[in-house]
C-alpha cells in the first residue's frame, strides 16, 4: 500500500513538473507590435464605458518617429520604444513634498525606452507586464531666498495585469483597469514576428497623450 501511495505521489509531481515546463502561451506575443489606437475612459458600475468620458488617440504602426513599439522576446523580457513624444512634463515638488509646476522639456527625435517582463495565461487571457522605468522629477528647495529646482532620478517598477480581448496572429486588443473605474484600451498590430526591421513608413503628427498615472502609455 505503501509502495502505491509513493508512486502516484511521484507520478503528480511528474505531471505537476511537465505542465509547468510547457507553458508557453506566451509564445504567442513574441516579436514586435506597433500601437494603433489607445482609448481612455471610465466605467460604471457594471463595467461598461462611459462613452461622454471616452478619449482616442490614433497612431501609425510602425511609424519610425511617432510610433510606439512593443517588443516581446522569447525569453520573457522585452521594451517599450515610445517615439511619439517631443514635450515631457516634469512635476516639480517643494519640500513638502507638495506639487507646485511642471516644467515641460522639449526633446525633439527622443526615444523613450522602457524595459519589461511579461507572462500570459490564455485560460483567463491575462497578460501580465512588469515594468521598470526612470521618473525624473524636480525638488525645489529655496536657497538665500531663491527657489531652486534639483533634478531628482528614482526607478520604479510597475506591474500591469490587462486583460487580452482580442488576439490573433495579426493583431490584438487589451483592456487595463489602471485606477478604479479608469480603463485604459489599446489596439496593437503585429509588425514582424522578428526585432524591427527599420523599414521606412509614412509618418503622422506627434500625438499629445495627457498624463495618466498608472496607465502603461499615459504615465509619463
Amino acid at each position: 500500500m505503501k509502495r502505491i501511495l509513493l508512486f502516484f505521489f511521484a507520478l503528480t509531481m511528474i505531471l505537476g513538473w511537465t505542465s509547468c515546463g510547457n507553458n508557453d502561451d506566451y509564445m504567442v506575443f513574441v516579436g514586435t507590435w506597433g500601437v494603433d489606437q489607445i482609448d481612455y475612459y471610465n466605467i460604471d458600475f457594471y463595467g461598461q464605458p462611459i462613452e461622454s468620458t471616452r478619449e482616442t488617440y490614433h497612431f501609425t504602426p510602425g511609424d519610425p518617429d511617432r510610433g510606439i513599439d512593443l517588443i516581446f522576446r522569447a525569453d520573457r523580457t522585452g521594451e517599450m520604444r515610445d517615439r511619439s513624444r517631443d514635450t515631457i512634463g516634469v512635476m516639480v515638488y517643494d519640500e513638502d513634498n507638495n506639487p507646485v509646476d511642471t516644467v515641460y522639456v522639449i526633446k525633439p527625435d527622443t526615444t523613450i525606452v522602457t524595459k519589461y517582463t511579461y507572462s500570459y495565461h490564455d485560460d483567463d487571457a491575462l497578460l501580465y507586464m512588469n515594468m521598470e522605468s526612470l521618473r525624473r522629477f524636480y525638488r525645489r528647495k529655496m536657497v538665500n531666498d531663491v527657489a531652486q529646482d534639483d533634478l531628482v532620478e528614482v526607478e520604479r517598477r510597475y506591474t500591469y495585469k490587462m486583460h487580452v480581448e482580442l488576439l490573433t496572429d495579426e493583431s490584438f486588443i487589451y483592456e487595463n483597469e489602471y485606477d478604479v473605474d479608469y480603463v485604459e484600451k489599446a489596439r496593437l498590430i503585429r509588425l514582424s514576428n522578428e526585432a524591427p526591421d527599420g523599414k521606412a513608413m509614412r509618418s503622422s503628427k506627434p500625438v499629445c497623450i495627457p498624463n495618466k498615472p498608472g496607465s502603461m502609455f499615459g504615465d509619463y
